[in-house]
C-alpha cells in the first residue's frame, strides 16, 4: 500500500536481539551492587570479585550498543571495585572512561557521580590539586540538578582537600555550607559530618575554644544517631551511621552501652562516659582511656594490653582481666574486683585501690609507687620485681607476715591499727 512501511523481519529481530541484551545488562549490573553490597558488609574478597565479573559481563554486552548509560555505570562500579582493591590508577582510568560516556551522551548525573569519584581518587593519592579540580566540577553540576544532597557531599569532599592542603578558611567554609543544608534536610548524619569535619579545621587554626564547641555539637549529634538506630550491635549500628568507632567516641556518654566482644583496638574513648557499660570480651588494647568514667562497668575478659587509662574512674568496675603494661596512673580502682587480674608491668603509680579485691592478681613487674591498698583483699597476690616504694598497705587482708617484711624493705608502708 501507498505510504505503508514494510515489515522487515532482520530489523525486528535485532531490535528485539538489542532489547534483550540491554534486559541481561541491567540484570548483571544489578546483581554487581548486590554482590559488591555482600562485600562491604562482609569484607568476603569473593564477593567483590563476584561483582566484577557480573559488571565486566554487563560491560561486554553493552559495548556498542544503545545502553551507554549502563555501559557507563559499568565502568564506574568497576572503578570503585578497583578504589576497593587499592588499585586507584586503574579505578581512575575506569572512571575517566565513565566520564567521557557521560559527556558524551550529556549525563549530567553520570558526568556528577564520575567527577566526584575522580576527585575522591586523586584525594587518597594525595594529589590535592586535581581532586579540588574535579570537585568543583561536580559541585557545579549537583547545583545545576538541584541535587541538594549530592551538594552536601560534594561540598565535604570538597573542604576535606582544601583542609588536606591547609587552606583551612576555604576548607570552613565548604564545611559550613555542608552544614546548612545538611540542616535544611534534616540530614542528620551530613551535620554531624560537617560539625566533625570544623573541629578539626578549626583545631588546625589553632583556634581550641571553636573546635571544642563543634566537638560538642558533634557529640550530641552522635547520641541522637546511635539512640534512634536502637540497633542490637551497638558497634555495627554505629558503623551503619557513619560513625568511626575509633575516632568518634571520644568524650561521648555511652553509659550503660552494651559493647561486648567490640573491637575498640587504638580507639579514643578519652574523657569517654562508660559508666555500667558491659564490655565483657571487648578489645581495647592500646586504646585511650584516660580520663574515663568506667565506673560500675563490667570488663571481665577484655583485652586492656598497652591501654592507656591514666586518671581514669574504674571505681567498682570488674576487671577480672588481662592488662599487661596498661598504664593506670593516678587511675581510682576503689573497689574494683581484680581477682586473677593480669598487670604484669603495669603503671599504677599513685593508683587508689582502696578495698580492691587483688586476690591471686598478677602484678610481677609493675610500678606501684605511691600506690594506695588500704583495705585491700591481697591474698595469694604477686608482687614479684614490683617498684612499692611509698605504696601505702593500711588494713591489707590476705599477705603473709613475710611478704608484709619483704614489701616494707622495699620501701612500702604499713600502717596497721
Amino acid at each position: 500500500m501507498p505510504g505503508s512501511e514494510k515489515f522487515e523481519p532482520r530489523k525486528a529481530l535485532l531490535h528485539l536481539y538489542i532489547a534483550v541484551m540491554i534486559d541481561e545488562a541491567n540484570r548483571l549490573l544489578k546483581q554487581g551492587i548486590e554482590q559488591y553490597q555482600t562485600y562491604v558488609e562482609t569484607k568476603v574478597l569473593t564477593s567483590l570479585q563476584e561483582a566484577m565479573q557480573s559488571w565486566q559481563q554487563a560491560l561486554s554486552l553493552c559495548r556498542g550498543s544503545e545502553a551507554s548509560i549502563v555501559e557507563g555505570a559499568a565502568l564506574g562500579n568497576l572503578g570503585a571495585a578497583y578504589k576497593a582493591l587499592g588499585d586507584l590508577p586503574q579505578a581512575i582510568a575506569f572512571y575517566q572512561q565513565h566520564l567521557a560516556i557521560a559527556q558524551r551522551i550529556q549525563d549530567r548525573r553520570g558526568e556528577a557521580n564520575a567527577l566526584g569519584n575522580l576527585g575522591n581518587a586523586y584525594y587518597i593519592l594525595g594529589e590535592d590539586t586535581k581532586a579540588i579540580e574535579y570537585q568543583q566540577q561536580r559541585l557545579a553540576i549537583v547545583r545545576e540538578l538541584q541535587d541538594r544532597p549530592g551538594e552536601v557531599q560534594t561540598l565535604s569532599n570538597l573542604g576535606a582537600a582544601y583542609h588536606s592542603l591547609e587552606e583551612q578558611i576555604k576548607a570552613i567554609l565548604c564545611f559550613h555550607q555542608s552544614k546548612a543544608i545538611a540542616k535544611e534536610l534534616q540530614d542528620v548524619r551530613g551535620e554531624g559530618q560537617a560539625l566533625k569535619n570544623l573541629r578539626l579545621a578549626y583545631t588546625a587554626l589553632g583556634d581550641l575554644p571553636a573546635a571544642r564547641d563543634y566537638q560538642q555539637q558533634y557529640l550530641t549529634i552522635i547520641r541522637e544517631l546511635l539512640a534512634a538506630a536502637k540497633a542490637d550491635d551497638f558497634i555495627s549500628g554505629a558503623k551503619m551511621l557513619g560513625i568511626n568507632p575509633s575516632e568518634d567516641f571520644a568524650e561521648a556518654d555511652l553509659s550503660g552501652v552494651n559493647l561486648r566482644s567490640a573491637n575498640l583496638r587504638n580507639a579514643d574513648l578519652n574523657h569517654t562516659n562508660l559508666s555500667s557499660a558491659d564490655l565483657t570480651f571487648a578489645d581495647l588494647s592500646r586504646g585511650n582511656l584516660s580520663n574515663a568514667n568506667l565506673s560500675n562497668a563490667c570488663l571481665c575478659n577484655a583485652n586492656l594490653r598497652d591501654a592507656h587509662l591514666l586518671h581514669a574512674n574504674l571505681t567498682q568496675a570488674d576487671l577480672r582481666t588481662k592488662m599487661p603494661r596498661a598504664n593506670l596512673t593516678s587511675a581510682n580502682l576503689s573497689g574494683a574486683n581484680l581477682t586473677s587480674a593480669y598487670l604484669p608491668n603495669a603503671n599504677l603509680t599513685n593508683a587508689s585501690l582502696t578495698a580492691a579485691n587483688l586476690s591471686d592478681a598478677d602484678l610481677s613487674g609493675a610500678n606501684l609507687s605511691g600506690a594506695n591498698f588500704k583495705d585491700a583483699e591481697l591474698k595469694r597476690a604477686d608482687f614479684k620485681g614490683a617498684n612499692v616504694e611509698d605504696a601505702l598497705f593500711e588494713g591489707v587482708l590476705g599477705l603473709s607476715e613475710a611478704m608484709k617484711l619483704d614489701l616494707k624493705q622495699r620501701g612500702a608502708i604499713f600502717e596497721e591499727d
